[in-house]
């Protein structure tokens, strides 16, 4: 045994530096960066994996989480559970009802009964504008208006009262059928003051101012059926009474006329074959015998029949053909006239759309017509037609809702087209009373104007600028016309309640021959406001001439200087 120890003792000699260098391998091994691979990984089993014993994580201190485990228990029992069970739970409570969506309609506003203005100016002027509407029944209304406008005068060196009153009513009523009744029936009765003929005479002295009144009376039938808006036709019937009383003292132009008129018409209209096609039908038929107390029974007669083709092309173009005869005949002369008229509108784009006309028709004014235009009228005037060959153009732009652009011009050649002179009283050769004469005419118009409402029932106005060039044939310019003209009206509303608006006029220079001058131009000015107390009642006031400008219409007759204007407004 003794002798075997020896041995094992320089077997443990060898064998301990071979294990402490193996040690040192293995720790230099584990120290390294570099990647560890197996080859038998690769050549036999086909994975390659890659070992990096040198990298070594470094525990965080009193963090030891435990590795995850992405696998289903298989002994899991699911979660099932009966719908009573889900909303065990929950609360119940009373739900309001949601909010419902938006929608922006259109309301019928509240129909008034009745609106009254009235008030009084200076020059002891009282004015009155009202208007009514009673219901029947569900099926009849009736409603009128009155229009009343009278002054003492604001002359001092001769009298220059006046009186306008105005009145008219409707009777409507739905028959069977599908029938729609109207009846209207209208009334007048005005008086003037004219020019102070005292001066006029050196030997025969009139003595006074001389007056004109008129009286009127009117009245239509019309039955109408409308199955739709593309189609349906009307009928109707109706006449007019018109006097005038001219007093001018003992000069000889004193004197009356009276007018009648009879009228009627028929027209269809239908649908054509194409979509956004229309036709119209019409008929119609007036006549009149007027007398004067210097002439004898005078007649004229005006008979037409046309049909009218309208069309939408492409929802941009909409054309309006009219063609048909006429035929007039009056105291002096009785044609035949082919009449056609031609209106494209075009819409170039959403804001911007132009207009064309083209027409070519007679036209004859009646003995009411000339004596309220111009209230100087003598009694002598006849009545002559007139024929009309022209075309127009315009142009409108929207540069947003609310406000608009435009502008036109229009040219006509007129034949026998009426205008009024001063006619002269004999035998002092002094200026008189105004006729109608007649006579070619060239008339060319340029306008422009905007429309605005820049906030919505706060603030609004409008304005037109014009410019004209009415000759005559025979030479000059057609008298007491002007050739430059602006209106314009600017409203604002600062609260519900109150309404402030003024309004202007301005009338260029106008020929007048029997001076061998022009009238001078005018400006006028208005003003006003209305404040509404409550539902019912309210106050106005407006100021009218307000710049006081001495103006002349016709020659001869100084219109209303500077007036106050104040009252009250009913209406429920």
């Amino acid at each position: 045994m003794m002798k075997k120890r020896p041995l094992l003792f320089l077997f443990s000699i060898f064998l301990l530096p071979m294990l402490a260098n193996a040690q040192d391998g293995q720790t230099a091994a584990d120290n390294s960066l570099l990647p560890e691979i197996n080859p038998q990984d690769i050549e036999i089993r086909s994975e390659f994996k890659a070992r990096f014993p040198g990298l070594r994580r470094q525990p965080i201190l009193g963090f030891n989480p435990k590795p995850r485990v992405f696998q289903i228990d298989p002994n899991r029992m699911p979660f099932i559970e009966t719908p009573e069970d889900a909303v065990a739970d929950i609360s119940i409570t009373e739900l309001g009802r949601p909010e419902p969506p938006y929608r922006s309609m259109l309301e019928i506003p509240d129909r008034l009964n009745a609106y009254i203005r009235g008030g009084f100016g200076s020059y002891l002027t009282p004015e009155i504008n009202g208007y009514g509407l009673y219901e029947l029944n569900d099926k009849s209304l009736v409603s009128g208006n009155l229009n009343m406008l009278a002054s003492d005068g604001h002359l001092s060196s001769q009298e220059s009262g006046f009186r306008y009153l105005d009145l008219s009513g409707r009777y409507t009523t739905k028959l069977q059928d599908g029938l729609k009744l109207n009846i209207d029936i209208g009334a007048l009765s005005d008086f003037n003051y004219l020019f102070d003929l005292e001066d006029n005479f050196q030997q025969n002295s009139i003595g006074e101012t001389s007056d004109k009144s008129y009286t009127g009376l009117s009245g239509q039938i019309t039955l109408q059926k409308m199955k739709n808006t593309l189609n349906g036709w009307s009928i109707s019937a109706g006449g007019n009474i018109f006097s005038s009383t001219l007093d001018a003292g003992n000069s000889g132009l004193s004197g009356d006329l009276d007018e009648q008129i009879v009228n009627g018409s028929v027209s269809y209209f239908w649908p054509g074959k194409r979509i956004y096609e229309t036709f119209k039908i019409t008929g119609s038929m007036e006549a009149s015998n007027y007398t004067s107390s210097f002439y004898d029974d005078q007649n004229w007669l005006d008979a037409q029949g046309f049909l009218t083709y309208e069309r939408l092309l492409n929802f941009t173009t909409r054309i309006k053909v009219k063609g048909g005869v006429e035929y007039i005949s009056d105291a002096d002369s009785e044609s035949f006239y082919i009449v056609p008229e031609v209106e494209v509108k075009h819409n170039l784009n959403t804001r911007l759309f132009i207009t064309g006309t083209a027409f070519a028709r007679p036209e004859l004014q009646t003995l009411q017509e000339h004596h309220q235009y111009n209230r100087f009228l003598n009694m002598e005037s006849q009545l002559q037609h007139s024929y009309n060959i022209g075309a127009s153009g315009e142009v409108n732009f929207q540069l947003f809702e609310g406000n608009r652009l435009f502008g036109g011009v229009t040219y006509t050649h007129t034949r026998d087209y009426a205008y009024y002179t001063r006619e002269e009283i004999q035998p002092a050769n002094i200026p008189g009373f105004y006729n109608v004469n007649y006579g070619n005419a060239n008339i060319f118009d340029l306008y422009f104007g905007a429309s605005q409402q820049l906030v919505p029932e706060k603030f609004w106005a409008d304005v037109k600028v014009y410019a004209r060039r009415p000759s005559l044939k025979s030479g000059g310019d057609i008298p007491y016309e002007e050739k430059l003209g602006l209106s314009g009206a600017i409203s604002y509303k600062p609260v519900k309640e109150l309404t402030i608006n003024g309004w202007t006029e301005y009338i260029g220079s106008r020929q007048s021959p029997e001076t061998n001058s022009e009238l001078d131009p005018f400006l006028i000015l208005n003003a006003g406001a209305e404040f509404q107390i409550n539902e019912t009642f309210g106050v106005y006031a407006k100021l009218l001439n307000i710049m006081g400008q001495e103006y002349e219409i016709w020659n001869g007759y100084q219109e209303r200087p500077f007036q106050i204007f104040g009252g009250l407004t009913v209406k429920f």
